[in-house]
């Protein structure tokens, strides 16, 4: 079985470079995917898809000279 790499909001903001309170905003406005384990609230959890798919979103081509 192939597991992927699952990233909380500390270890995500790591690999994008952020703060956690940019993390926190992503989730918020659910411009980055993730879901919750645990009880009551539970904790976020990034997938690295989640985090591929927010970076590949904010790529741009540079324009043609």
């Amino acid at each position: 079985m192939n597991e992927e790499k699952e990233f909380d909001v500390k270890d995500a903001a790591r690999e994008l470079r952020v703060s956690e309170m940019t993390v926190r905003r992503l989730i918020a406005a659910r411009q980055i995917g993730y879901f919750r384990r645990g009880c009551g609230q539970g904790r976020f959890v990034i997938r690295q898809r989640d985090i591929d798919a927010y970076r590949a979103a904010r790529t741009f081509e540079p324009l043609a000279a």
